[in-house]
């Protein structure tokens, strides 16, 4: 190698020896900090005291809850068995009703309990009525009905 080969090589040598961890600190200190995972559904809200009505199937069992004073209404589901189906969906109907005059009142996932505020319009009296439908918007197939 001629002198100036060797400067010339030296040269791109030190470069590379000061450039290569400067970018690997600068690639590092470049990845975005992700947020906490959260779950989509809420946190649980308490359940109401009283138990009004229950249905046990062989998977879950469902609850229709309230306070003392009958003012707060709360339909809870728990998963007895991991659920088959990805997940699903609640409607109140109408008996003889379908699903597109239903009201819809969460959604549950595979495993878990789940509590859900019911609103003003829903009246313990009018339960015989009623009916739950556990409904799989993905095929959009109604999976279960429940009677109370």
């Amino acid at each position: 190698m001629i002198r100036s080969l060797r400067k010339r090589h030296l040269q791109i040598w030190t470069a590379l020896a000061v450039l290569l961890p400067l970018g690997i600190i600068v690639a590092w200190m470049a990845i975005p900090k992700y947020p906490m995972q959260t779950l989509l559904q809420p946190d649980a809200e308490k359940p109401l005291p009283e138990i009004l009505k229950q249905r046990t199937k062989d998977n879950y069992i469902v609850f229709i809850r309230s306070n003392r004073q009958r003012s707060a209404f709360q339909l809870e589901w728990l998963n007895k068995k991991p659920l088959t189906w990805p997940t699903a969906t609640i409607y109140k109907v109408q008996k003889g009703s379908t699903i597109n005059n239903g009201i819809l009142i969460g959604r549950i996932e595979s495993r878990g309990t789940y509590r859900f505020a019911l609103d003003s319009t829903f009246q313990i009296a009018n339960f015989s009525k009623d009916q739950l439908i556990l409904y799989d918007f993905i095929h959009q197939q109604i999976i279960d009905t429940i009677n109370f």
